[in-house]
């Protein structure tokens, strides 16, 4: 009965990324006192208070992550930066352990609980089997304490991968009352709303945020032009101007049937009189005092 317990407990454990709460380990078929076992020997190490790493797990973020969603037990979802990171936002990276709680409760060493009043099902959603907020909600509790830069380049990421839309952030937005940050996101909407489009990568949120660090006029983005008799979006334009700022990623490139269709798109765009820079990853972070010079010297020629 005892292997067999402990077989049931490490199964259990291997679906909730390595780690098991006390009272599950009891149902398992563990007593009391093997599980303090294995507690005081070192076994299962603590990772939230009453949750345990089962031997042989190998550490990981989304561990403590599931561990802090098993000590809270209900009411909760991983959030803030914890779910920006579960959700593939570029700019937030594993690290921190953020969870969102709808009781008051002290949290664990290395946890930060953030009290909120409700967390509606339509607001959650499950990642590896970690319930965290959904991408709407997210933007809106980043926009919390975030910066303006990054909340843009993470709105635009929800957008282009379609994990939200501007109808589901404008309801969000419409019963979440005057949070800071609020402002912020319902500008963006209504630039968006106004013909600009989200930035579509990492990239081209970067190009947006050096026009910014330099002073110059707000680009208009992803707008659509006539080309070889065809539809064709183009990056960046500066309003009133021909000049067009295509920003190029590896990933645009990786194959010869996009490159051919890159040197097509911007053989149309030339011979539409546009004049057309290329910025690469490398430059705006090598050089970008070098491109905004050569943006102002096209613009000067044009």
């Amino acid at each position: 009965m005892g292997a067999e317990a402990v077989r049931a407990a490490w199964q259990l454990a291997s679906r909730q990324q390595g780690v098991i709460r006390r009272d599950q380990a009891r149902e398992a078929g563990l007593t009391e006192r093997q599980v303090e076992y294995r507690v005081s020997r070192g076994y299962w190490p603590t990772v939230c208070p009453g949750v345990y790493r089962v031997e042989g797990a190998p550490q990981s973020w989304k561990q403590r992550l599931k561990a802090a969603a098993l000590w809270a037990r209900s009411g909760f979802a991983i959030s803030h930066e914890s779910a920006a990171a579960l959700l593939g936002f570029p700019r937030y990276k594993p690290g921190p352990v953020e969870i969102s709680l709808t009781r008051n409760a002290r949290p664990p060493p290395g946890v930060t609980v953030h009290r909120v009043d409700a967390l509606p099902p339509k607001d959650l959603t499950f990642i590896d089997g970690i319930c965290c907020t959904n991408a709407t909600r997210t933007l809106i509790d980043l926009a919390l304490k975030g910066s303006e830069q990054d909340v843009r380049a993470s709105v635009d990421h929800a957008l282009s991968r379609k994990l939200t839309s501007l109808d589901r952030l404008e309801a969000v937005l419409a019963r979440t009352g005057q949070r800071p940050g609020v402002p912020f996101l319902r500008q963006l909407l209504h630039q968006y709303q106004g013909g600009d489009g989200p930035c579509e990568s990492e990239l081209e949120s970067r190009v947006y945020e050096l026009f910014e660090a330099a002073g110059l006029p707000r680009p208009e983005r992803q707008r659509v032009v006539h080309v070889g008799g065809r539809l064709r979006r183009i990056d960046f334009r500066l309003p009133g101007t021909p000049v067009v700022i295509e920003a190029d990623g590896y990933a645009h490139h990786a194959s010869p049937l996009s490159f051919e269709k890159d040197r097509e798109r911007l053989n149309g765009l030339i011979a539409r009189g546009f004049r057309v820079l290329h910025w690469t990853w490398a430059a705006i972070h090598g050089d970008p005092e070098g491109l905004v010079h050569q943006l102002l010297q096209t613009l000067l020629r044009t």
